[in-house]
């Protein structure tokens, strides 16, 4: 069953290219952009932070997570019952100048010159903004200081996000100091989710992983029938990741949550999400950030 998300809708108006290209959203400065988030109901001992597509907010996908857009039976959890100890962070996008929408304002953590993206395009060309990213990076990277401070530890954090915010997640959880615009000291992350993304800036993401990236968990999930992020372009990424970098692609049959890539497919799934992904997801956070029953 798939999940009727609101940032599928945001990518498809973005795609349709409409003319008044989301003339609705608020102007917002990008270092003052709010948080949709899901309080933790038992002692806060991990958070999960997670950014949303291009065209949508925060509020999207804290609304699928919380389980607005679902339907369970009698008695079946949420996922944030499932985890109650985890705090999430639904951050919201600045709104800024989209090259693949003619150039007109939008949320988006950074400029993107193609969508939807095919493989042939991610293979001959470069289609995102380099400045932006490591902007987006940034904003990401600021809020993952502020869970630090109020005594969260980064191996209790998890970045995650879907589309442009699963590429913005894991250039955040394996990218090193070269991402970054202000000095970091490159803490390695409990883990990475990236539902529906691509590597961004392929040919220059070896040369600024951090140290620690072949040891980060991620769960990757992607759907054979995504017309957006093509499933295709996942496998490519997932393929230089593993090929150029040394980073452990698991099988589809081993355990969430080992160090290394966790690829999921799922079959005729489009640029969405689906019950068994969000299954993967809470199985992926349980193993890397799992309820505490001591103080850290």
């Amino acid at each position: 069953m798939l999940l009727a998300i609101p940032s599928s809708r945001g990518l498809q108006n973005f795609i349709s290219l409409a003319a008044r290209a989301f003339s609705t959203y608020p102007y917002r400065h990008p270092h003052q952009m709010p948080s949709a988030i899901i309080q933790p109901t038992t002692a806060h001992t991990a958070t999960v932070i997670f950014a949303h597509g291009v065209g949508d907010e925060g509020d999207s996908w804290r609304a699928a997570i919380s389980g607005d857009y679902d339907y369970r039976k009698p008695g079946e959890l949420t996922i944030p019952a499932h985890l109650p100890h985890v705090k999430w962070i639904f951050p919201d996008a600045p709104e800024q100048a989209v090259t693949a929408n003619f150039g007109a304002r939008m949320s988006s953590w950074f400029d993107i010159s193609n969508l939807p993206l095919q493989p042939g395009q991610y293979l001959n060309k470069v289609v995102e903004d380099d400045e932006s990213v490591r902007d987006g990076v940034q904003i990401i990277d600021d809020l993952v200081q502020a869970e630090m401070k109020a005594g969260i530890p980064a191996s209790r954090i998890v970045v995650g996000g879907f589309s442009q915010g699963g590429a913005l997640a894991l250039v955040t959880g394996l990218g090193g100091k070269h991402w970054r615009t202000k000095s970091s000291d490159e803490s390695k992350l409990a883990g990475v989710v990236v539902l529906s993304g691509w590597m961004p800036l392929r040919e220059k993401f070896k040369s600024r992983i951090s140290p620690h990236a072949k040891s980060v968990p991620v769960f990757w999930g992607h759907g054979t029938a995504d017309a957006v992020i093509y499933y295709k372009v996942g496998e490519l990424s997932v393929e230089l990741l593993q090929d150029q970098l040394g980073i452990v692609k698991h099988s589809a049959h081993d355990q969430l949550g080992a160090p290394g890539i966790n690829f999921r497919s799922y079959e005729r799934m489009g640029h969405a999400s689906c019950k068994k992904e969000m299954e993967d997801l809470v199985t992926f956070l349980g193993s890397v950030i799992p309820q505490q029953t001591q103080n850290l």
